[in-house]
């Protein structure tokens, strides 16, 4: 009983924390895989934000993603690659322009069968690691990507237009 009591505090935390994906100032892996052409085109969020993205080839590896908005004119870019983990795919994703701080995030990324929906949930920024390569984040993301409380709890959902 006493352990639940020294739980909850922490609990309590971690569910005020959660919502922000990871943020890392080094990548997931140097390289990602081969560009998979299914996730290229236009993609809009299910929820009603408005939000809509474009994605294209940057080169074999890297996507170029513009992030457009109905709300507003303006436009975001972004690049990022994906990287295989025993089966889970995870997307290495960056902003692009002189305002960006070069800080990558990662998401899970999962397609459903027909390659019309995808589903990003962010890795939590509760882990607090430090990490000097990639090999050891690798590691550390091999060894606890099963868990539930590596992500976030609220996983987006885009479908492809």
């Amino acid at each position: 009983m006493n352990r639940i009591k020294l739980l909850l505090p922490l609990l309590v935390m971690m569910i005020i924390l959660a919502g922000c994906p990871y943020k890392s100032e080094i990548a997931l892996d140097k390289t990602g895989k081969k560009i998979n052409t299914a996730l290229l085109g236009k993609w809009e969020t299910r929820n009603s934000n408005g939000s809509a993205y474009k994605i294209t080839k940057d080169n074999d590896f890297t996507y170029r993603i513009l992030k457009s908005s109905k709300d507003s004119k303006d436009t975001s870019v972004y690049k990022g690659y994906i990287v295989d983990l025993d089966g889970d795919q995870f997307l290495n994703l960056w902003e692009e322009g002189p305002n960006s701080d070069k800080s990558y995030y990662i998401y899970k990324v999962e397609l459903n069968s027909s390659g019309n929906k995808v589903t990003l949930t962010s890795v939590t920024e509760n882990i607090t690691e430090k990490f000097a390569t990639a090999e050891e984040m690798k590691a550390f993301f091999k060894k606890y990507k099963s868990l539930s409380f590596f992500y976030d709890k609220n996983p987006e959902e885009y479908i492809k237009d």
